[in-house]
């Protein structure tokens, strides 16, 4: 009855927020956070990181496990980001949590039990299979409740290398969640991140999907 309830309270609070967040659309602003590292944001203990640390330029994404544009923006946009400007140094990327919905909170704390590549993995295996994943999950029919959600989990869960028990402990891990609703705050309160996915480029904040040609127009003059 607790999980229920912490499910179910969670994604009242995610809804409340869908006036500034949605998966999406698009904008730029300025972010009102400043920092020293890749020219633009504070990078933190929790953070995951892909790319060199010495890269000039920090991409920051915030993305939604169950955000349909962040998908696509995992399988299509992402790998030649990564192949162009990750992979040769020029950029460092950090993937930070923003869930639209408890089911995303979920998934996004079971993704913390994995570490480095495993992660990105992690992450890669729910974006390449979200629309199986959540069309089962919701064409159910069920009451949705954590423990229908964390079911849900347990076969990307055993794929990575975790039992179920394991698994579940995972999805129910205080830290884990503690760090996921940290991100999301933060993407809000300190970013003005309105869409996902949502990007902070060495401080400046763009809401909602880009191509490939348009993260060009931005990174290469930081280069």
């Amino acid at each position: 009855m607790t999980h229920n309830r912490s499910l179910n309270i969670f994604a009242a609070l995610a809804a409340a927020s869908l006036f500034l967040a949605s998966c999406g659309e698009s904008s730029s602003v300025l972010a009102d956070g400043s920092d020293t590292a890749g020219g633009g944001t504070v990078l933190k203990q929790s953070d995951r990181i892909m790319g060199s640390p010495d890269a000039p330029v920090t991409v920051i994404e915030y993305a939604s496990m169950t955000c349909s544009h962040c998908a696509a923006f995992a399988t299509g946009v992402f790998p030649q980001l990564k192949s162009e400007y990750i992979d040769p140094g020029r950029v460092k990327y950090v993937f930070r949590e923003f869930p639209l919905d408890g089911v995303a909170r979920i998934a996004s704390a079971l993704a913390r039990c994995q570490t480095g590549d495993n992660y990105f993995a992690f992450v890669d295996l729910i974006f390449y299979n979200q629309q199986e994943w959540l069309s089962g999950l919701f064409g159910s029919g069920q009451e949705m409740t954590q423990e229908l959600v964390e079911e849900s989990l347990i076969d990307f869960a055993r794929q990575a290398g975790l039992g179920r028990e394991q698994a579940i402990a995972c999805m129910r891990d205080t830290q884990n969640l503690a760090e996921v609703d940290e991100n999301w705050g933060e993407a809000q309160n300190q970013y003005n991140i309105n869409a996902t996915p949502g990007f902070v480029i060495n401080g400046t904040t763009h809401s909602g999907a880009m191509p490939i040609e348009t993260f060009r127009e931005i990174l290469d003059p930081l280069l």
